[in-house]
């Protein structure tokens, strides 16, 4: 693409500028061509000083996605080196699972600026406005059903950490994909099998995240926030997503070399309310007992008045004594 070409020469030199003409002759475009390029770049949140005599100098890229901008920051192998930004999607998870059944490639990623019928655990309907991170990655792991299971288990441990890094935030797990900040909702993982029951062929990880925008975009959602309401600035939607697909890559590697009891134990240290006393909603069911932490299969582990019991991801929910966690 001719608007990246651009950006790989004005990068080369990022404190000098570049005279329109060296473009043009080093690209084989007329600089009108350049001209029209660069309105376009910087419709697109580039900021890029143009000097009549001096050329093109690139000041700054923008927060929001931007294909290029990502594979600049991209630190994987396989994650994210094939990406489909779209302005505007239904659903990143749906349109990821027809890109598998079209035969994509281990680790294309699909990302939306927003999305209109974005969903989460229990088919609830999950809030997509502009500024968040919406993004579905096609996966084709060399797991069994069994152990592809504990991928979202291994998305919420790569988004928690990813969040540490960047912005030092001390963000939990509560049981099992929702990644929270004082009992309030800032990121949700959902994972969707493409193909047969029996063997793994496909999988497909949905995972958003409130970024850049204001809790307030979130509708009536008390049990929600936002990075930026947390923070009080914006985020490189970008870097974020780089930094969690080379945290996930990481899980993924050692998921397949069969090293769950690390993934279990680093689960654990990041889970919310282990220990205490939580109640488990099934239907018009309600237990009560003490948090244990997870299987080795990634149940959740309840120590009642009657024994140890396990539960799946897919029959409960989990909620605090006190209402605290969902």
């Amino acid at each position: 693409m001719l608007r990246h070409d651009i950006l790989n020469l004005l990068t080369e030199r990022p404190s000098e500028n570049v005279s329109g003409e060296k473009i043009s002759q080093q690209l084989n475009v007329t600089r009108a061509a350049i001209w029209k390029q660069i309105k376009i770049l910087k419709e697109e949140g580039f900021d890029i000083e143009a000097q009549p005599k001096n050329g093109y100098r690139l000041i700054k890229s923008p927060l929001s996605l931007n294909e290029w901008v990502l594979g600049q920051v991209l630190n994987t192998q396989s994650l994210g080196r094939v990406i489909e930004l779209n302005e505007d999607l239904p659903s990143t998870n749906e349109r990821a699972k027809e890109l598998a059944r079209q035969g994509t490639v281990h680790g294309q990623i699909v990302l939306a600026k927003k999305q209109s019928l974005g969903k989460g655990r229990l088919q609830r309907q999950w809030e997509s406005p502009e500024g968040g991170l919406w993004m579905s990655i096609v996966l084709r792991p060399n797991l069994s059903l069994a152990d592809a299971t504990k991928i979202t288990l291994a998305a919420s441990v790569a988004v928690v950490d990813a969040l540490k890094e960047l912005v030092n935030l001390p963000v939990g797990i509560k049981w099992p994909n929702d990644i929270v900040f004082n009992g309030q909702k800032i990121a949700g993982i959902l994972g969707e099998v493409v193909g047969e029951w029996n063997v793994v062929q496909t999988l497909i990880l949905g995972i958003g995240v409130n970024v850049n925008f204001p809790r307030q975009r979130l509708g009536d959602s008390f049990s929600a926030v936002t990075l930026y309401e947390l923070l009080g600035y914006e985020l490189d939607l970008n870097i974020l997503a780089a930094e969690i697909l080379k945290y996930l890559e990481g899980e993924l590697i050692s998921l397949e070399h069969k090293e769950f009891q690390e993934l279990r134990q680093k689960w654990s240290e990041r889970a919310i309310g282990l220990g205490e006393e939580v109640r488990i909603l099934r239907g018009d069911q309600v237990l009560e007992g003490i948090f244990k932490g997870i299987s080795i299969d990634g149940s959740l582990l309840l120590e009642t008045v009657d024994g140890e019991k396990s539960f799946s991801a897919g029959e409960v929910r989990l909620r605090s004594k006190q209402g605290v966690y969902f």
